[in-house]
C-alpha cells in the first residue's frame, strides 16, 4: 500500500508526461478560440492558424479548418391555412447547393435546407446519392411558390430531374410530403422570418 505522507522527486518520464499534457491543453484552447471566433462571425468560414508551438523554426504548423452551418427560420404561409415555421440549413454557394442533403439518413420534421441563388434561375434538382425522399418548393424572389414537387431517392444514373414551373430565386427542401401536409402549393408564400439573417448568395 502506498504511504500518502511520502513524496518523491518526479522522474524524467513523469516530467515529460506533464509537459505533453500542458501542450495538449494549450492546443485545445487554441482550437476552442478559433471555433468561438468563427461562430461569432469574427473569422472567415475557413479559419487557419498554427497550433501551439507551430511558429518556431523547424516546427510544422497545423492548419485547423472550421465549417459553420448557418440555420434560419422560414415561414410557410398557405392561403387561408395555418402558418408553419421550419428551421433550415442554408446552402448559399455552388458547392453547398451541389451537396445539398446528400448522404443524410434522416431529415427530421420541421427541418430541411434552403438553396439561395443570387439571381433568378430555372435549374432542375435531382436526388443522386440522396437517401431520403424530399418535398421541394421552388420560390420566387417575392416569396411566392412557383411550384412544388415530391422527389424520391436515386442511387444510380440516370436519375430523374425535377424542374420548376418557372424561374425561381430560392428552393426549400423538407421531408417528403411536408408541403402538401401544410397546404402549401403554387401561389402560396414561403418566406424567411428574418431576411437580414440570410447570407449573400454567390
Amino acid at each position: 500500500m502506498r504511504d500518502p505522507t511520502r513524496t518523491s522527486a518526479p522522474t524524467p518520464a513523469r516530467r515529460a508526461a506533464v509537459a505533453a499534457g500542458v501542450l495538449a491543453v494549450a492546443a485545445g484552447v487554441g482550437v476552442l478560440v478559433l471555433v468561438l471566433a468563427s461562430v461569432a462571425g469574427l473569422g472567415r468560414d475557413r479559419a487557419e492558424a498554427p497550433a501551439a508551438g507551430g511558429t518556431g523554426a523547424g516546427v510544422p504548423a497545423v492548419t485547423v479548418t472550421v465549417t459553420v452551418t448557418v440555420t434560419v427560420t422560414y415561414r410557410l404561409l398557405p392561403a387561408g391555412g395555418r402558418p408553419l415555421d421550419v428551421r433550415l440549413e442554408v446552402a448559399a454557394d455552388p458547392d453547398a447547393r451541389a451537396r445539398g442533403l446528400m448522404g443524410r439518413t434522416e431529415v427530421p420534421p420541421g427541418s430541411g435546407m434552403v438553396f439561395l441563388y443570387p439571381v433568378d434561375v430555372r435549374e432542375s434538382f435531382w436526388m443522386k446519392d440522396t437517401l431520403v425522399p424530399l418535398s421541394i418548393a421552388f420560390v420566387a424572389a417575392d416569396g411566392r411558390v412557383v411550384s412544388v414537387a415530391e422527389m424520391t431517392p436515386c442511387q444510380a444514373d440516370p436519375c430523374p430531374t425535377y424542374a420548376p414551373a418557372g424561374p425561381y430565386r430560392y428552393a426549400v427542401e423538407l421531408t417528403a410530403g411536408a408541403f402538401p401536409a401544410a397546404g402549401v402549393g403554387a401561389g402560396d408564400q414561403v418566406v424567411p422570418e428574418d431576411p437580414s439573417s440570410l447570407p449573400a448568395p454567390s
